[in-house]
């Protein structure tokens, strides 16, 4: 609400100050119409010339009848600038009323964001009616403020500006008036694109599918874990799963949207139970139990179908958020208070939405426990943690070698998770539980709003290695356990060969964009080079006619020193402009797939030796920074006259340079980041090449 203040009372100032203003030169404009009418009263009728009708204007004192044109000039002039101040003191309103509007809306935002958000922590229906409501609104309350702040802004900067009409329009202020239509401008033009923008927030929002590595399980397949559900739904009262998922990665939860599953792209819907199978072999079955029924109690309390009826709220105020955000920094800080009241509804509707996030973790671990016992429920909640880091290393092994990872994943977490134990529980006392969609309390307070306080006993038990006839336990889930977790497995590694293919594709992509051969920039030479000898063969061509005709008015020894001033002027604009074309366009830079060379150094700079780079713009040109690490070689300086600067001692190269041919700044920037990418995406190539041969197997 600043700026608004600030414009505020800018345009309260302004109200004065155009009113004083306006009646300074209606006094002006009256005591020079009087002065005229007197002036025109004394003056000779036959026009003769009387040394006694005088006035003094812009400095200087007129007498007889130019002293009366004067006169009548200058009333003239305060009568236009009477008029000038006349508009102008409608200005000043436009100031105080858009200022006043662009601070009432951020008060009112304000004001509801932290109502709703109060009023949401009571209920999750209010919380979502209300801010379903401040979805719909906001783009408008923002567009409103935009133009109310814009308008303000262009009426006191035009109030501003219309000042300078009384002193004349000088070199200083045509630069200033410049200024202030380019920034009104600008402005106008950055308001106008957000409210365009903002339009797109109210867009129908349309959810992404979850994607889910993993697959389907039917009854037939999964017969005990089947009745397991359904038993702990029907104790719960609550809605049993329309389909029950198994993979490899995440953890366990439910949801109630639309899914994916890789690979292959099948889409599934409605209610889905996700289940790890690492985590039913590694855990007991009265905690898994615990788990399902913590999840399942998510379907009693609501909690999916709330997540999804938030999603729309969250996507349309940060569709706002980035209109506003895309627009803010060409907007002169005009767009601030609009980009911060749209940050802070969505802090309100967040902290609102982790309120009951966290309430019905809690309410679900309850109901878990309820279902099991609170010991079993306190041991998931600490296993998962102990048993976590287990499952991610086996992954992520299998992961950066797919083609030498076991066959059975799950066997391979088991006999990882004995061999090395499990993670001390304690190390993962503040952890949030791993879940796609939202967050969950740490682990510590929900095991103490269980009323289970942690002590030893339970420690050992939560950190216990589970034993090698630990993968029996899922027999008691499914009916071919190996198979389907052989299964799971593929699912795993084809997914994540899918992703390291779409990955080495877009590397190869980003190494092919620059080709292979080098590429020379020239110095954009050539234009200044025409223009300096057009100006030479300007001053020729005036040169020559001063003489031929010579220049009126002066004696001929000053037109002999114009005339050589003309003939130097165009014979130095001239020689230097040849001399510019002569040189042709020299080599700025070479650019190629290993590094960039530039005429003043000795050797080619390695883009994998280039640590940073940074470019500033200049009229003079570019300045080109190359920050190198201190294992990197370090280039010298060649003989001659050369844009390089080398500092050895922090390892910067500096290369001035101008802007090469046919390119703008952008371009330049644009052209040295594909290369620096290009460098980099070949590296990661050559590195995972190297991976997948160190990976392959070897022959006896």
């Amino acid at each position: 609400m600043l700026l608004p203040l600030v414009l505020l009372l800018l345009g309260l100032w302004e109200v004065r100050r155009g009113g004083d203003d306006r009646a300074e030169f209606d006094a002006e404009r009256q005591r020079l119409s009087a002065l005229v009418t007197e002036m025109e009263a004394r003056a000779p009728r036959d026009g003769r010339f009387d040394p006694r009708l005088q006035f003094r204007y812009e400095g200087r004192n007129y007498a007889g009848p130019l002293a009366l044109d004067k006169a009548r000039e200058a009333r003239d002039e305060a009568a236009f600038l009477a008029e000038v101040m006349a508009w102008r003191q409608l200005l000043p309103p436009v100031v105080v009323a858009g200022a006043a509007v662009a601070a009432g809306l951020s008060l009112l935002v304000l004001l509801a964001g932290a109502v709703l958000g109060r009023v949401g922590r009571a209920s999750r229906d209010a919380l979502v009616r209300g801010f379903s409501l401040m979805r719909r609104c906001l783009p408008a309350a923002l567009s409103l403020q935009i133009l109310a702040a814009t308008a303000s802004f262009t009426a006191a900067v035009s109030f501003e500006a219309a000042a300078l009409f009384q002193g004349g329009f000088d070199g200083g202020a045509l630069k200033l008036l410049a200024i202030a239509v380019v920034a009104v401008g600008a402005v106008i033009v950055v308001a106008g694109s957000t409210v365009f923008g903002l339009r797109r927030a109210l867009g129908a929002f349309e959810p992404d599918p979850l994607p889910i590595i993993g697959r389907t399980v039917t009854p037939e397949q999964a017969p005990g874990l089947w009745r397991l559900v359904e038993g702990l739904a029907a104790r719960l009262g609550a809605l049993k799963p329309e389909a029950v998922v198994v993979g490899l990665s995440e953890g366990f939860f439910v949801s109630a949207g639309p899914a994916v599953l890789e690979p292959g792209g099948a889409r599934i819907g409605g209610r889905i139970l996700y289940l790890p199978l690492p985590y039913l072999a590694l855990m007991r079955g009265d905690e898994v139990a615990a788990i399902i029924g913590h999840e399942l109690a998510h379907y009693a309390g609501g909690d999916t179908t709330y997540s999804q009826r938030f999603l729309p709220i969250y996507a349309g105020v940060e569709r706002s958020l980035d209109a506003v955000a895309e627009g803010h920094r060409g907007s002169l800080g005009l767009l601030g208070p609009s980009l911060r009241l749209g940050v802070f509804v969505m802090e309100r509707f967040h902290l609102a939405v982790r309120h009951w996030s966290r309430a019905r973790e809690f309410a679900a671990d309850a109901v878990g426990a309820g279902a099991t016992s609170v010991d079993a429920s306190a041991r998931a909640l600490l296993r998962t943690g102990a048993v976590g880091p287990r499952v991610a290393e086996t992954l992520q092994a299998a992961a950066e070698a797919p083609d030498a990872a076991p066959p059975d994943l799950v066997a391979a977490a088991l006999d990882h998770a004995i061999r090395n134990g499990l993670d001390d529980p304690a190390a993962h006392w503040q952890e949030e539980q791993a879940h796609p969609t939202d967050t969950h309390p740490p682990t510590r307070e929900r095991v103490a709003a269980l009323g289970r306080s942690i002590d030893a006993d339970l420690m050992a038990a939560a950190g216990a290695v589970p034993p090698p006839h630990a993968l029996g336990q899922l027999a008691a889930y499914f009916a071919d356990p190996a198979e389907l977790s052989r299964a799971a497995t593929d699912d795993f590694l084809d997914a994540v060969r899918a992703q390291d293919a779409a990955y080495r594709a877009h590397l190869e992509a980003t190494a092919a964009e620059i080709g292979t051969e080098e590429r020379v920039l020239r110095a954009n030479n050539r234009s200044r080079g025409i223009a300096l000898a057009v100006g030479g063969g300007l001053f020729a061509v005036i040169a020559t006619a001063i003489a031929v005709f010579g220049v009126p008015g002066i004696s001929p020894k000053d037109n002999g020193v114009v005339l050589a001033v003309a003939l130097g002027l165009g014979a130095l604009l001239g020689a230097a402009g040849a001399l510019i074309l002569r040189r042709g366009e020299p080599v700025m830079l070479v650019l190629s797939p290993e590094g960039l060379k530039a005429p003043g150094l000795d050797r080619t700079i390695p883009w994998d030796s280039v640590a940073d780079l940074d470019m500033t713009f200049s009229q003079s040109g570019v300045a080109t920074r190359l920050l190198l690490p201190p294992e990197a070689d370090w280039p010298q300086r060649l003989p001659g006259r050369h844009g390089a600067k080398l500092d050895a001692k922090r390892r910067i190269v500096t290369l001035a340079t101008g802007l090469p041919r046919g390119m703008k700044p952008q371009d330049f920037v644009d052209l040295i980041g594909r290369y620096q990418n290009a460098a980099l995406a070949r590296r990661l190539l050559d590195e995972a090449g190297t991976r997948t041969s160190s990976s392959e197997p070897q022959p006896a």
